[in-house]
Protein backbone atom coordinates (compact mmCIF):
# COMPACT_ATOMS: atom_id res chain seq x y z
CA UNK A 1 0.00 0.00 0.00
CA UNK A 2 2.87 2.34 0.82
CA UNK A 3 4.41 1.70 -2.58
CA UNK A 4 1.12 2.38 -4.23
CA UNK A 5 0.66 5.63 -2.29
CA UNK A 6 4.19 6.82 -2.95
CA UNK A 7 3.80 6.03 -6.62
CA UNK A 8 0.51 7.86 -6.72
CA UNK A 9 2.04 10.95 -5.12
CA UNK A 10 4.92 10.84 -7.56
CA UNK A 11 2.53 10.60 -10.46
CA UNK A 12 0.53 13.56 -9.22
CA UNK A 13 3.73 15.59 -8.61
CA UNK A 14 4.99 14.83 -12.11
CA UNK A 15 1.71 15.93 -13.62
CA UNK A 16 1.77 19.16 -11.61
CA UNK A 17 5.32 19.97 -12.69
CA UNK A 18 4.41 19.32 -16.31
CA UNK A 19 1.48 21.70 -16.10
CA UNK A 20 3.51 24.32 -14.19
CA UNK A 21 6.36 24.23 -16.68
CA UNK A 22 3.93 24.51 -19.58
CA UNK A 23 2.30 27.57 -17.98
CA UNK A 24 5.50 29.36 -16.99
CA UNK A 25 7.19 28.69 -20.30
CA UNK A 26 5.01 31.31 -22.03
CA UNK A 27 4.04 33.24 -18.90
CA UNK A 28 5.01 36.66 -20.25
CA UNK A 29 3.23 36.05 -23.57
CA UNK A 30 0.08 34.71 -21.93
CA UNK A 31 -0.12 37.63 -19.48
CA UNK A 32 0.27 40.36 -22.10
CA UNK A 33 -2.99 42.14 -22.87
CA UNK A 34 -3.34 42.13 -26.71
CA UNK A 35 -5.74 45.07 -26.42
CA UNK A 36 -3.17 47.19 -24.57
CA UNK A 37 -0.17 46.71 -26.79
CA UNK A 38 3.13 48.48 -26.22
CA UNK A 39 4.39 51.38 -28.30
CA UNK A 40 6.18 49.03 -30.66
CA UNK A 41 2.82 47.66 -31.83
CA UNK A 42 0.79 50.89 -31.83
CA UNK A 43 -0.46 52.22 -35.17
CA UNK A 44 -0.02 56.02 -35.39
CA UNK A 45 -2.14 56.25 -38.54
CA UNK A 46 -5.15 54.72 -36.78
CA UNK A 47 -4.58 56.88 -33.71
CA UNK A 48 -4.46 59.94 -35.96
CA UNK A 49 -7.70 59.08 -37.76
CA UNK A 50 -9.58 58.43 -34.56
CA UNK A 51 -8.26 61.46 -32.69
CA UNK A 52 -9.18 63.88 -35.50
CA UNK A 53 -12.73 62.60 -35.76
CA UNK A 54 -13.25 62.27 -32.02
CA UNK A 55 -11.90 65.78 -31.32
CA UNK A 56 -13.98 67.39 -34.07
CA UNK A 57 -17.10 65.52 -33.00
CA UNK A 58 -16.63 66.86 -29.48
CA UNK A 59 -16.39 70.54 -30.44
CA UNK A 60 -19.30 70.08 -32.89
CA UNK A 61 -21.30 68.00 -30.41
CA UNK A 62 -24.93 69.09 -30.19
CA UNK A 63 -25.05 69.98 -26.49
CA UNK A 64 -21.57 71.51 -26.19
CA UNK A 65 -20.88 73.12 -29.55
CA UNK A 66 -24.41 74.04 -30.53
CA UNK A 67 -26.59 74.44 -27.45
CA UNK A 68 -23.92 76.00 -25.24
CA UNK A 69 -21.51 77.49 -27.78
CA UNK A 70 -23.85 78.64 -30.54
CA UNK A 71 -26.65 79.68 -28.18
CA UNK A 72 -24.40 81.51 -25.72
CA UNK A 73 -22.74 83.31 -28.66
CA UNK A 74 -26.28 84.00 -29.99
CA UNK A 75 -25.87 82.44 -33.39
CA UNK A 76 -28.70 80.06 -32.56
CA UNK A 77 -31.58 79.82 -30.07
CA UNK A 78 -33.73 77.00 -28.72
CA UNK A 79 -37.39 76.75 -29.69
CA UNK A 80 -38.00 73.64 -27.55
CA UNK A 81 -36.27 72.25 -24.45
CA UNK A 82 -34.73 75.66 -23.86
CA UNK A 83 -32.65 75.01 -20.71
CA UNK A 84 -29.19 75.45 -22.27
CA UNK A 85 -30.31 78.64 -24.00
CA UNK A 86 -31.25 79.92 -20.53
CA UNK A 87 -27.81 78.96 -19.17
CA UNK A 88 -29.01 75.80 -17.43
CA UNK A 89 -26.28 73.51 -18.68
CA UNK A 90 -26.14 69.72 -18.31
CA UNK A 91 -23.57 68.50 -15.83
CA UNK A 92 -23.41 65.23 -17.77
CA UNK A 93 -22.25 67.14 -20.87
CA UNK A 94 -19.52 68.91 -18.90
CA UNK A 95 -18.40 65.59 -17.43
CA UNK A 96 -18.34 63.85 -20.82
CA UNK A 97 -16.50 66.79 -22.42
CA UNK A 98 -13.75 66.52 -19.81
CA UNK A 99 -13.56 62.74 -20.14
CA UNK A 100 -13.47 62.88 -23.94
CA UNK A 101 -10.66 65.42 -24.16
CA UNK A 102 -8.58 63.71 -21.50
CA UNK A 103 -9.30 59.98 -21.69
CA UNK A 104 -10.31 59.60 -25.34
CA UNK A 105 -9.00 61.84 -28.13
CA UNK A 106 -6.45 63.53 -25.86
CA UNK A 107 -4.96 60.20 -24.83
CA UNK A 108 -4.93 59.03 -28.45
CA UNK A 109 -2.94 62.12 -29.42
CA UNK A 110 -0.48 61.67 -26.56
CA UNK A 111 0.01 58.00 -27.47
CA UNK A 112 0.56 58.97 -31.10
CA UNK A 113 3.23 61.44 -30.01
CA UNK A 114 4.92 58.84 -27.81
CA UNK A 115 4.92 56.30 -30.64
CA UNK A 116 6.27 58.85 -33.11
CA UNK A 117 9.01 59.94 -30.73
CA UNK A 118 10.08 56.34 -30.12
CA UNK A 119 10.33 55.85 -33.89
CA UNK A 120 11.86 59.27 -34.58
CA UNK A 121 8.99 60.18 -36.89
CA UNK A 122 9.00 63.96 -36.72
CA UNK A 123 5.94 64.58 -38.87
CA UNK A 124 3.70 62.48 -36.64
CA UNK A 125 5.23 64.25 -33.65
CA UNK A 126 4.44 67.64 -35.17
CA UNK A 127 0.86 66.70 -36.04
CA UNK A 128 0.35 65.34 -32.53
CA UNK A 129 1.57 68.61 -31.01
CA UNK A 130 -0.89 70.60 -33.15
CA UNK A 131 -3.80 68.40 -32.10
CA UNK A 132 -2.77 68.40 -28.44
CA UNK A 133 -2.47 72.19 -28.52
CA UNK A 134 -5.93 72.52 -30.04
CA UNK A 135 -7.48 70.17 -27.46
CA UNK A 136 -5.71 71.92 -24.58
CA UNK A 137 -6.73 75.37 -25.79
CA UNK A 138 -10.40 74.36 -25.83
CA UNK A 139 -10.12 72.81 -22.37
CA UNK A 140 -8.47 75.83 -20.78
CA UNK A 141 -10.75 78.31 -22.57
CA UNK A 142 -13.77 76.41 -21.26
CA UNK A 143 -12.60 75.95 -17.66
CA UNK A 144 -9.49 78.06 -16.94
CA UNK A 145 -6.78 76.21 -14.98
CA UNK A 146 -6.82 72.52 -15.93
CA UNK A 147 -4.45 69.53 -15.68
CA UNK A 148 -1.76 69.88 -18.33
CA UNK A 149 1.83 68.99 -17.40
CA UNK A 150 0.70 65.91 -15.47
CA UNK A 151 -2.19 65.07 -17.79
CA UNK A 152 -2.16 62.16 -20.24
CA UNK A 153 0.40 60.20 -18.22
CA UNK A 154 -1.92 57.22 -17.95
CA UNK A 155 -1.70 54.96 -14.93
CA UNK A 156 1.53 56.62 -13.74
CA UNK A 157 -0.50 59.61 -12.54
CA UNK A 158 -4.25 59.32 -12.18
CA UNK A 159 -4.55 62.45 -10.01
CA UNK A 160 -2.95 65.20 -12.10
CA UNK A 161 -2.29 68.68 -10.70
CA UNK A 162 -3.90 71.75 -12.27
CA UNK A 163 -1.81 74.34 -14.13
CA UNK A 164 -2.57 78.04 -14.42
CA UNK A 165 -4.02 79.18 -17.72
CA UNK A 166 -1.10 81.55 -18.22
CA UNK A 167 1.45 78.73 -17.98
CA UNK A 168 -0.67 76.54 -20.26
CA UNK A 169 -0.96 79.23 -22.92
CA UNK A 170 2.73 79.98 -22.93
CA UNK A 171 3.59 76.30 -23.22
CA UNK A 172 1.20 75.40 -26.03
CA UNK A 173 2.31 78.48 -27.97
CA UNK A 174 5.88 77.18 -27.59
CA UNK A 175 4.76 73.66 -28.56
CA UNK A 176 3.22 75.02 -31.76
CA UNK A 177 6.56 76.65 -32.56
CA UNK A 178 8.18 73.24 -32.07
CA UNK A 179 5.56 71.66 -34.32
CA UNK A 180 6.42 74.17 -37.03
CA UNK A 181 10.05 73.05 -36.81
CA UNK A 182 9.24 69.34 -36.80
CA UNK A 183 6.81 69.38 -39.70
CA UNK A 184 8.48 69.01 -43.08
CA UNK A 185 7.17 67.89 -46.46
CA UNK A 186 10.62 66.37 -47.03
CA UNK A 187 10.31 64.16 -43.95
CA UNK A 188 8.70 60.76 -43.51
CA UNK A 189 5.18 60.55 -44.92
CA UNK A 190 2.16 60.11 -42.68
CA UNK A 191 -1.07 58.22 -43.32
CA UNK A 192 -4.47 58.15 -41.65
CA UNK A 193 -4.92 61.91 -41.96
CA UNK A 194 -8.62 62.61 -42.60
CA UNK A 195 -8.20 66.35 -42.03
CA UNK A 196 -5.55 67.26 -44.62
CA UNK A 197 -5.10 64.03 -46.57
CA UNK A 198 -1.50 63.64 -45.31
CA UNK A 199 -0.43 67.09 -46.58
CA UNK A 200 2.29 68.22 -44.17
CA UNK A 201 2.44 71.75 -45.60
CA UNK A 202 -1.18 72.29 -44.60
CA UNK A 203 -0.51 71.00 -41.07
CA UNK A 204 2.34 73.51 -40.85
CA UNK A 205 -0.06 76.32 -41.84
CA UNK A 206 -2.58 75.12 -39.27
CA UNK A 207 0.08 75.10 -36.54
CA UNK A 208 1.06 78.71 -37.22
CA UNK A 209 -2.48 79.98 -37.76
CA UNK A 210 -3.60 78.39 -34.48
CA UNK A 211 -0.59 79.93 -32.78
CA UNK A 212 -1.69 83.36 -33.99
CA UNK A 213 -5.21 82.76 -32.66
CA UNK A 214 -3.82 82.02 -29.20
CA UNK A 215 -1.31 84.87 -29.23
CA UNK A 216 -4.03 87.43 -29.96
CA UNK A 217 -6.38 85.84 -27.43
CA UNK A 218 -3.87 86.29 -24.61
CA UNK A 219 -2.46 89.58 -25.91
CA UNK A 220 -4.20 91.82 -23.36
CA UNK A 221 -2.21 90.03 -20.65
CA UNK A 222 1.18 90.40 -22.34
CA UNK A 223 1.23 92.79 -25.25
CA UNK A 224 5.03 92.71 -25.57
CA UNK A 225 5.14 88.91 -25.87
CA UNK A 226 2.32 88.87 -28.42
CA UNK A 227 3.97 91.66 -30.41
CA UNK A 228 7.35 89.94 -30.49
CA UNK A 229 5.92 86.57 -31.53
CA UNK A 230 3.44 87.86 -34.12
CA UNK A 231 5.99 90.23 -35.68
CA UNK A 232 8.48 87.37 -35.95
CA UNK A 233 5.93 85.14 -37.64
CA UNK A 234 4.51 87.67 -40.10
CA UNK A 235 8.04 88.81 -40.95
CA UNK A 236 9.08 85.40 -42.26
CA UNK A 237 6.33 83.77 -44.32
CA UNK A 238 8.69 81.06 -45.55
CA UNK A 239 9.56 79.85 -42.08
CA UNK A 240 6.07 80.45 -40.65
CA UNK A 241 3.50 79.72 -43.38
CA UNK A 242 -0.14 80.43 -42.52
CA UNK A 243 -3.52 79.88 -44.20
CA UNK A 244 -3.49 81.41 -47.68
CA UNK A 245 -7.02 80.54 -48.82
CA UNK A 246 -10.07 78.52 -47.89
CA UNK A 247 -8.29 75.47 -49.30
CA UNK A 248 -6.19 75.55 -46.12
CA UNK A 249 -9.13 75.58 -43.69
CA UNK A 250 -8.89 73.13 -40.82
CA UNK A 251 -12.26 71.53 -41.55
CA UNK A 252 -13.09 67.85 -41.29
CA UNK A 253 -15.09 66.71 -44.30
CA UNK A 254 -17.67 64.33 -42.88
CA UNK A 255 -18.97 61.38 -44.89
CA UNK A 256 -22.50 60.71 -46.02
CA UNK A 257 -23.73 58.22 -43.45
CA UNK A 258 -23.55 57.37 -39.75
CA UNK A 259 -21.36 57.05 -37.78
CA UNK A 260 -19.18 59.32 -39.91
CA UNK A 261 -21.74 62.03 -40.66
CA UNK A 262 -21.81 65.51 -39.17
CA UNK A 263 -23.17 65.36 -35.58
CA UNK A 264 -25.78 68.03 -36.32
CA UNK A 265 -27.04 66.04 -39.27
CA UNK A 266 -27.49 63.03 -37.02
CA UNK A 267 -29.31 65.12 -34.44
CA UNK A 268 -31.75 66.53 -36.99
CA UNK A 269 -32.97 63.06 -37.89
CA UNK A 270 -35.08 63.06 -34.72
CA UNK A 271 -34.96 66.67 -33.42
CA UNK A 272 -36.05 70.10 -34.62
CA UNK A 273 -35.54 72.34 -31.60
CA UNK A 274 -32.92 74.83 -32.85
CA UNK A 275 -33.49 78.11 -34.64
CA UNK A 276 -31.29 80.95 -35.86
CA UNK A 277 -30.96 83.65 -33.22
CA UNK A 278 -32.85 86.93 -33.52
CA UNK A 279 -29.54 88.66 -32.78
CA UNK A 280 -27.97 87.32 -35.97
CA UNK A 281 -31.05 87.73 -38.18
CA UNK A 282 -31.58 91.31 -37.02
CA UNK A 283 -27.94 92.17 -37.69
CA UNK A 284 -27.83 90.59 -41.14
CA UNK A 285 -31.39 91.14 -42.31
CA UNK A 286 -34.01 92.93 -40.26
CA UNK A 287 -31.99 95.96 -39.16
CA UNK A 288 -29.26 95.84 -41.79
CA UNK A 289 -29.04 98.89 -44.08
CA UNK A 290 -27.33 96.65 -46.63
CA UNK A 291 -28.19 92.97 -46.88
CA UNK A 292 -25.58 90.55 -45.61
CA UNK A 293 -26.09 87.78 -48.14
CA UNK A 294 -24.67 85.16 -45.78
CA UNK A 295 -28.06 85.14 -44.05
CA UNK A 296 -29.30 83.04 -46.98
CA UNK A 297 -26.88 80.23 -46.14
CA UNK A 298 -26.96 80.61 -42.35
CA UNK A 299 -30.77 80.43 -42.15
CA UNK A 300 -33.68 78.89 -43.99
CA UNK A 301 -36.47 81.43 -44.64
CA UNK A 302 -39.60 80.58 -42.66
CA UNK A 303 -41.65 81.78 -45.66
CA UNK A 304 -40.70 82.77 -49.21
CA UNK A 305 -37.92 85.35 -48.92
CA UNK A 306 -38.67 86.05 -45.23
CA UNK A 307 -36.34 85.69 -42.27
CA UNK A 308 -37.24 85.83 -38.61
CA UNK A 309 -34.92 84.92 -35.76
CA UNK A 310 -35.86 83.60 -32.33
CA UNK A 311 -34.88 85.58 -29.22
CA UNK A 312 -32.40 83.81 -26.99
CA UNK A 313 -33.38 82.35 -23.66
CA UNK A 314 -37.15 82.08 -23.85
CA UNK A 315 -38.95 79.53 -21.73
CA UNK A 316 -40.35 76.61 -23.69
CA UNK A 317 -43.86 78.06 -23.55
CA UNK A 318 -42.66 81.52 -24.64
CA UNK A 319 -40.71 80.02 -27.54
CA UNK A 320 -43.68 77.90 -28.63
CA UNK A 321 -45.96 80.97 -28.82
CA UNK A 322 -43.43 83.41 -30.32
CA UNK A 323 -44.94 85.21 -33.33
CA UNK A 324 -47.97 82.98 -32.97
CA UNK A 325 -45.99 79.79 -33.54
CA UNK A 326 -42.29 79.80 -32.78
CA UNK A 327 -41.60 76.54 -34.55
CA UNK A 328 -43.21 77.59 -37.84
CA UNK A 329 -42.56 81.33 -37.87
CA UNK A 330 -38.83 81.41 -37.20
CA UNK A 331 -35.83 80.31 -39.26
CA UNK A 332 -34.23 76.91 -39.07
CA UNK A 333 -30.46 76.67 -39.42
CA UNK A 334 -29.40 76.76 -43.06
CA UNK A 335 -29.53 73.47 -44.92
CA UNK A 336 -25.80 73.78 -45.76
CA UNK A 337 -24.98 73.06 -42.10
CA UNK A 338 -27.43 70.19 -41.78
CA UNK A 339 -26.02 67.99 -44.52
CA UNK A 340 -24.38 64.69 -43.59
CA UNK A 341 -21.22 65.91 -45.31
CA UNK A 342 -21.22 69.40 -43.75
CA UNK A 343 -17.64 70.25 -42.73
CA UNK A 344 -16.65 70.32 -39.08
CA UNK A 345 -14.78 73.63 -38.91
CA UNK A 346 -11.86 73.96 -36.50
CA UNK A 347 -10.33 77.13 -37.93
CA UNK A 348 -10.88 79.07 -41.14
CA UNK A 349 -8.95 81.34 -43.47
CA UNK A 350 -11.50 84.10 -42.79
CA UNK A 351 -10.90 83.90 -39.05
CA UNK A 352 -7.15 84.17 -39.59
CA UNK A 353 -7.64 87.37 -41.62
CA UNK A 354 -9.59 88.96 -38.76
CA UNK A 355 -6.85 87.87 -36.33
CA UNK A 356 -4.29 89.64 -38.53
CA UNK A 357 -6.58 92.68 -38.81
CA UNK A 358 -6.71 92.99 -35.03
CA UNK A 359 -2.97 92.46 -34.75
CA UNK A 360 -2.31 95.29 -37.23
CA UNK A 361 -4.94 97.55 -35.68
CA UNK A 362 -3.36 97.16 -32.23
CA UNK A 363 0.19 97.49 -33.64
CA UNK A 364 1.21 93.95 -32.71
CA UNK A 365 2.44 93.69 -36.30
CA UNK A 366 3.55 96.48 -38.66
CA UNK A 367 1.16 98.29 -40.97
CA UNK A 368 -1.27 100.18 -38.77
CA UNK A 369 -4.79 101.05 -39.83
CA UNK A 370 -4.27 100.67 -43.58
CA UNK A 371 -3.01 97.10 -43.27
CA UNK A 372 -5.71 96.36 -40.70
CA UNK A 373 -8.31 97.56 -43.20
CA UNK A 374 -6.89 95.32 -45.92
CA UNK A 375 -6.98 92.25 -43.67
CA UNK A 376 -10.50 93.16 -42.52
CA UNK A 377 -11.78 93.33 -46.09
CA UNK A 378 -10.00 90.11 -47.01
CA UNK A 379 -11.68 88.45 -44.03
CA UNK A 380 -15.15 89.32 -45.32
CA UNK A 381 -14.26 88.13 -48.82
CA UNK A 382 -12.80 84.97 -47.32
CA UNK A 383 -15.99 84.31 -45.37
CA UNK A 384 -18.18 84.73 -48.46
CA UNK A 385 -15.88 82.52 -50.53
CA UNK A 386 -15.91 79.83 -47.83
CA UNK A 387 -19.40 79.02 -49.12
CA UNK A 388 -18.77 79.94 -52.76
CA UNK A 389 -21.32 78.63 -55.25
CA UNK A 390 -23.53 77.28 -52.46
CA UNK A 391 -23.99 80.84 -51.19
CA UNK A 392 -24.76 82.19 -54.64
CA UNK A 393 -27.34 79.45 -55.17
CA UNK A 394 -29.08 80.24 -51.87
CA UNK A 395 -29.10 83.97 -52.60
CA UNK A 396 -30.51 83.28 -56.06
CA UNK A 397 -33.11 80.90 -54.65
CA UNK A 398 -34.36 83.62 -52.32
CA UNK A 399 -34.52 86.20 -55.11
CA UNK A 400 -31.83 88.55 -53.76
CA UNK A 401 -29.18 88.49 -56.51
CA UNK A 402 -28.10 92.13 -56.96
CA UNK A 403 -26.50 91.54 -60.35
CA UNK A 404 -26.34 89.04 -63.19
CA UNK A 405 -23.66 86.37 -63.05
CA UNK A 406 -23.06 87.02 -59.36
CA UNK A 407 -20.16 85.38 -57.54
CA UNK A 408 -19.21 85.15 -53.90
CA UNK A 409 -16.73 87.99 -54.53
CA UNK A 410 -19.35 90.25 -56.11
CA UNK A 411 -21.79 89.57 -53.26
CA UNK A 412 -19.09 90.44 -50.71
CA UNK A 413 -18.27 93.63 -52.61
CA UNK A 414 -21.92 94.64 -52.67
CA UNK A 415 -22.23 93.99 -48.93
CA UNK A 416 -19.30 96.20 -47.88
CA UNK A 417 -19.87 99.01 -50.39
CA UNK A 418 -21.53 101.23 -47.76
CA UNK A 419 -19.87 103.10 -44.92
CA UNK A 420 -21.67 100.82 -42.47
CA UNK A 421 -19.60 97.72 -43.22
CA UNK A 422 -16.56 99.17 -44.98
CA UNK A 423 -13.37 99.72 -43.01
CA UNK A 424 -13.41 102.64 -40.58
CA UNK A 425 -10.48 102.87 -38.17
CA UNK A 426 -12.51 104.96 -35.73
CA UNK A 427 -14.56 101.87 -34.90
CA UNK A 428 -11.95 99.34 -35.92
CA UNK A 429 -12.13 96.82 -33.07
CA UNK A 430 -15.93 96.73 -33.16
CA UNK A 431 -15.91 96.07 -36.90
CA UNK A 432 -13.20 93.41 -36.72
CA UNK A 433 -14.72 91.53 -33.78
CA UNK A 434 -18.26 91.71 -35.13
CA UNK A 435 -17.25 90.42 -38.55
CA UNK A 436 -15.19 87.67 -36.96
CA UNK A 437 -18.30 86.68 -34.98
CA UNK A 438 -20.36 86.63 -38.18
CA UNK A 439 -17.72 84.63 -40.06
CA UNK A 440 -17.51 81.94 -37.36
CA UNK A 441 -21.16 80.94 -37.49
CA UNK A 442 -21.46 77.25 -36.58
CA UNK A 443 -18.20 77.42 -34.62
CA UNK A 444 -20.07 78.05 -31.40
CA UNK A 445 -17.29 77.58 -28.88
CA UNK A 446 -14.78 79.81 -30.68
CA UNK A 447 -17.42 82.49 -31.30
CA UNK A 448 -18.33 82.47 -27.62
CA UNK A 449 -14.67 82.56 -26.51
CA UNK A 450 -14.03 85.61 -28.68
CA UNK A 451 -17.19 87.42 -27.57
CA UNK A 452 -16.03 86.95 -23.98
CA UNK A 453 -12.70 88.55 -24.86
CA UNK A 454 -13.84 91.49 -27.00
CA UNK A 455 -17.43 92.22 -25.94
CA UNK A 456 -18.47 92.50 -29.60
CA UNK A 457 -21.04 92.31 -30.90
CA UNK A 458 -22.99 93.74 -27.97
CA UNK A 459 -25.29 90.93 -26.84
CA UNK A 460 -28.35 91.08 -24.59
CA UNK A 461 -28.53 88.25 -22.01
CA UNK A 462 -31.19 85.55 -22.32
CA UNK A 463 -34.70 86.83 -21.72
CA UNK A 464 -35.54 84.18 -19.14
CA UNK A 465 -31.93 83.45 -18.27
CA UNK A 466 -30.98 81.71 -15.04
CA UNK A 467 -27.64 83.40 -14.39
CA UNK A 468 -28.43 86.70 -12.65
CA UNK A 469 -28.99 88.53 -15.93
CA UNK A 470 -25.53 87.66 -17.30
CA UNK A 471 -24.23 85.67 -20.26
CA UNK A 472 -21.85 82.95 -19.02
CA UNK A 473 -18.14 83.57 -19.43
CA UNK A 474 -16.95 80.14 -18.36
CA UNK A 475 -18.03 76.53 -17.76
CA UNK A 476 -17.78 75.24 -14.15
CA UNK A 477 -15.56 72.26 -13.47
CA UNK A 478 -17.11 68.79 -13.95
CA UNK A 479 -18.80 67.33 -10.90
CA UNK A 480 -16.86 64.10 -11.45
CA UNK A 481 -13.66 65.88 -10.46
CA UNK A 482 -15.03 66.64 -6.99
CA UNK A 483 -15.03 62.94 -6.15
CA UNK A 484 -12.18 61.81 -8.39
CA UNK A 485 -9.51 64.48 -7.85
CA UNK A 486 -10.78 66.78 -5.07
CA UNK A 487 -7.46 68.09 -3.71
CA UNK A 488 -6.13 69.16 -7.09
CA UNK A 489 -9.53 70.52 -8.10
CA UNK A 490 -9.51 72.76 -5.02
CA UNK A 491 -6.06 74.01 -6.02
CA UNK A 492 -7.40 74.72 -9.51
CA UNK A 493 -10.23 76.81 -8.08
CA UNK A 494 -7.66 78.74 -6.06
CA UNK A 495 -5.68 79.43 -9.25
CA UNK A 496 -8.92 80.65 -10.80
CA UNK A 497 -9.39 83.18 -8.01
CA UNK A 498 -11.46 81.20 -5.55
CA UNK A 499 -14.80 80.91 -7.34
CA UNK A 500 -16.04 78.23 -9.72
CA UNK A 501 -19.16 79.32 -11.58
CA UNK A 502 -20.51 80.62 -14.89
CA UNK A 503 -19.37 84.16 -14.15
CA UNK A 504 -15.74 83.50 -13.18
CA UNK A 505 -13.46 85.00 -15.80
CA UNK A 506 -10.44 83.08 -17.07
CA UNK A 507 -6.94 84.56 -17.11
CA UNK A 508 -6.99 86.11 -20.59
CA UNK A 509 -10.50 87.58 -20.18
CA UNK A 510 -9.86 91.23 -19.29
CA UNK A 511 -13.41 92.52 -19.98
Amino acid sequence: MKNIRIGGIALILSAFLLIFNSCTKDFEKINTDPNNAGLEKAAPDMLLTNSIESMTNRVQEIFLGEEMGNCWAQHEAKVQYTDEDRYIYRTSVVNSTWTSFYAANGMDVQTMYNVAKSRQHQNYMGVALVLKSYITSVLTDLFGPVPYKQAWLGSSNTLPAYDSQESIYRDIIAKLDTANTLLSADGKAITGDILYNNDIDKWKKFANSLRMRLLVRMSARDKNFATTELTKMTGDATKYPIFESNADNAALQYLGSAPNNNPINENRKTRDDHRVSKTLVDMMWTNSPNLDYRICIYAQPYAAGKFEGLPNGLTSSQAASYKGNGIKNTCKVGSYFLEATAPGMLMSFAELKFILAEAAFKNYIPGGNDVAGTYYTEGIYGSYNQFGDALVAEVDGNGFLPMANATADSLAADYIKTDIYGWDASKGMELIATQRWAATFDQGLQSWFEWRRTGYPVLTPAIAGMNDGKIPVRVPYPTDEASRNPTNLAAGVTLLGGTDNLNTRVWWDMQ
